[in-house]
C-alpha cells in the first residue's frame, strides 16, 4: 500500500512539474518530450501517442491545477524550502492530476503510462536516498 501510495505521489508530482514547464512558455514537444531537463512530467507519457483530443483533455487538466500548484510554490519559495503541509497539499494536487490524465488514456496507454511512472518513482527513490 505504502508502495502505490508512494508511485501516485511521484506521478502527481512530475505532472505538476510538467504544468510549471508549460505555464512558463515552454514550446510544445513530441514524444520523449522534456528529455533535456526541462521537468520530470514529460517521462509520463513517454512513448505514448496521444490523439488531438487527448493533448487537449492534458492541456485543460494540467491548466485546471495550475493556479494552485504555482501558488504553493510560490509560498514555498518564499520561505526558502516547502515545510510538511505545503509538500501535502501539493503532492495531494498532483496525485489528482495524474489520476485525471491517466483516465483518458486508453488501456494500452495506461500500460505504458503505469510502466513510466514505476521508472521515474524508482529514480526520485534513487535521488531522495543518495541526497539524503
Amino acid at each position: 500500500m505504502k508502495a502505490i501510495r508512494i508511485a501516485t505521489l511521484a506521478a502527481a508530482l512530475c505532472v505538476g512539474m510538467t504544468s510549471v514547464a508549460a505555464a512558463q512558455g515552454a514550446p510544445p514537444q513530441g514524444q520523449g518530450e522534456m528529455r533535456r531537463g526541462g521537468g520530470m512530467g514529460g517521462t509520463l507519457l513517454k512513448d505514448i501517442n496521444l490523439t488531438d483530443a487527448q493533448k487537449d483533455q492534458v492541456k485543460t487538466i494540467r491548466e485546471k491545477y495550475m493556479p494552485q500548484l504555482m501558488e504553493i510554490r510560490k509560498a514555498s519559495q518564499a520561505t526558502g524550502a516547502p515545510d510538511e503541509a505545503s509538500r501535502t497539499k501539493m503532492m495531494d494536487l498532483q496525485n489528482k492530476q495524474a489520476v485525471e490524465i491517466r483516465a483518458i488514456l486508453t488501456a494500452d496507454q495506461q500500460a505504458t503510462f503505469d510502466k513510466n511512472l514505476a521508472e521515474m518513482k524508482s529514480r526520485m527513490e534513487g535521488r531522495r536516498n543518495g541526497s539524503s
